[in-house]
């Protein structure tokens, strides 16, 4: 089930974005928390006393993005700094690590259950699909992708 705040329709396409993979699923509960946690957050967003536009979207209860227009204030180093550290105090509260970039969610099709498997692992593989966590703007995240043609597995 996909949940978002207000924002995330309404952000333009161009907004940049930051994704992250649970080290494991959460919880119903654990879900309501990051939902309030991750609203704050965007909420909350400054950048040199400026407010950013920011919303979020969470997938498949493993994987969020965080989603920034730029057009009138860019996200600055401190304010990125700060939203981290905000991060990593829900991640603590929750025991979910979001900040492992060395694991990724991997099934054959939809109708299997995610696997989560090293990096390297999913490397090796070329069939299936995976929860992305890689992208630069809203417009180009795709939660679910491909292996095949994809930055795990380009095609040659």
């Amino acid at each position: 089930m996909i949940f978002k705040n207000n924002e995330w329709h309404s952000l333009p396409l161009d907004s940049r974005i930051w994704c992250f993979s649970s080290d494991r699923p959460w919880t119903k509960d654990e879900e309501l928390y990051l939902q309030k946690s991750l609203n704050e957050i965007c909420s909350n967003w400054k950048a040199h006393g400026s407010p950013i536009k920011a919303g979020f979207k969470t997938f498949e209860n493993r994987l969020f993005a965080l989603c920034a227009d730029e057009s009138s204030k860019e996200a600055s180093g401190c304010s990125i700094d700060s939203i981290m550290h905000h991060l990593q105090k829900v991640s603590r509260k929750l025991s979910l690590n979001f900040f492992n970039r060395m694991h990724i969610y991997i099934r054959e099709n939809d109708t299997i259950e995610w696997e989560k498997v090293s990096l390297k692992k999913a490397k090796s593989i070329n069939t299936g699909e995976f929860l992305n966590t890689v992208a630069s703007s809203k417009l180009d995240w795709t939660p679910v992708s491909k292996i095949k043609g994809s930055w795990i597995c380009p095609s040659t």
